[in-house]
């Protein structure tokens, strides 16, 4: 019985630049002519998450934003998701016959989509009314601007935020803002990022051909693939921003599991350690990288100490990977010669930011909420 649902099974394959050309009617920078909003598609993967889904579709459908199409990825959830997906007859279901993870699942689905702009959403947020127009009304007022993250908070532990965007540091680490931190005056701005957070990132579709001819490396699978696309959209001449948006609520973990997992840290380390070596100019690579390395062997030897035997084998998992992948980070290097529009020190002028020592202790003793993150320099907070 389909009740009017839309569902295609595929199976997996590489996505296409044609699947990111301008759909009819947006102008060069991917707006509308006139005063109509962009068309957006909302993109959702899911793997076995229906007893999250559901609120996330019925706070979609709330949510009012007229000119927009829902797209959902079943990566062959085996927990009743498609019988729960068939109450939304509005949503369009492309069924995989594999769990292609994160990266391959939003592959598969924007080679679906139609819109001028996409939003990557995850299927454990549940959003609120407005938080989509201004991150649309954003890209729209700022041509360079390509891709955008919205402001989102963790249920979980008391509305305290998520990442409100990451920036670039000399070890090569990330700088996770505002992570876990309460609300307050110095996260009500927009401005440059590193990175946005895949759980809500909205991006003009048309850049695809301009970062390289594809969004997510399907190798990924998941963690760490939306700062990777958003290096190469740096690295494309495009701009990342934070956008102050209305607050949507995101239920971290639902489907990965928590955080600190070894699953999770062998996927984030090793693709990681993949786009800094891919992606780096050989200048950057000779200053970040030894230091990048240095702090995960420094790691993995803690873990060990503290017989923490999965986190350490995560680490030596991590290395051996990329090592074993050498030949595919040469042809991303030699891809990406032609993408190129942007030095790295012209990046690192707007997005490198290292934060105190105390940082990176209080993330790795699992105490991040009590770091205090200083302010945004006015200088490069946006204004529109």
């Amino acid at each position: 019985m389909n009740s009017g649902i839309s569902f295609d099974m595929v199976s997996p394959r590489s996505p296409t630049c044609e699947s990111a050309r301008p759909a009819s009617g947006p102008v060069a920078d991917g707006s509308r002519i006139g005063d109509s909003p962009p068309r957006v598609s909302i993109l959702i993967v899911n793997f076995n998450g229906a007893r999250v889904l559901k609120n996330c579709l019925d706070s979609l459908q709330r949510c009012g934003y007229a000119d927009r199409e829902v797209i959902v990825v079943d990566n062959a959830s085996s927990d009743g998701s498609l019988d729960l997906l068939r109450k939304y007859p509005w949503a369009k279901v492309i069924r995989s016959e594999t769990n292609l993870g994160f990266a391959g699942g939003n592959n598969l689905g924007l080679r679906h989509c139609t819109g001028d702009y996409v939003l990557l959403l995850n299927n454990d947020t549940v959003v609120c009314a407005g938080f989509l127009e201004a991150l649309c009304q954003y890209l729209s007022q700022n041509v360079r601007v390509a891709i955008v993250q919205g402001k989102m908070v963790l249920p979980a532990l008391g509305n305290r935020l998520d990442t409100c965007g990451s920036f670039l540091t000399w070890l090569g680490l990330p700088y996770h803002y505002g992570h876990y931190k309460l609300d307050g005056p110095k996260y009500d701005k927009s401005y440059p990022i590193f990175s946005a957070k895949g759980a809500c990132l909205l991006f003009r579709r048309w850049i695809i051909p301009r970062v390289g001819g594809f969004l997510f490396d399907d190798a990924f699978f998941c963690y760490y693939e939306e700062t990777d696309l958003c290096h190469r959209a740096w690295l494309a001449g495009f701009e990342v921003h934070f956008v102050n948006s209305p607050a949507i609520e995101h239920f971290m973990g639902s489907t990965s599991g928590s955080p600190h997992a070894a699953f999770v840290l062998r996927h984030y380390l090793r693709n990681m350690a993949f786009s800094l070596l891919s992606n780096l100019s050989w200048w950057s690579r000779a200053r970040i990288l030894p230091l990048f390395f240095t702090v995960l062997i420094v790691s993995s030897i803690g873990a060990v100490l503290k017989m923490q035997w999965k986190r350490a084998l995560a680490h030596w998992e991590a290395l051996v990977w990329c090592v074993r992948r050498y030949p595919q980070v040469k042809a991303r290097r030699r891809l990406l010669k032609s993408v190129r529009q942007t030095s790295d020190s012209a990046i690192f002028n707007k997005v490198l930011r290292t934060p105190r020592l105390a940082y990176f202790v209080k993330t790795f003793n699992d105490r991040l909420a009590e770091y205090v993150d200083d302010e945004i320099p006015s200088s490069v907070v946006s204004h529109k």
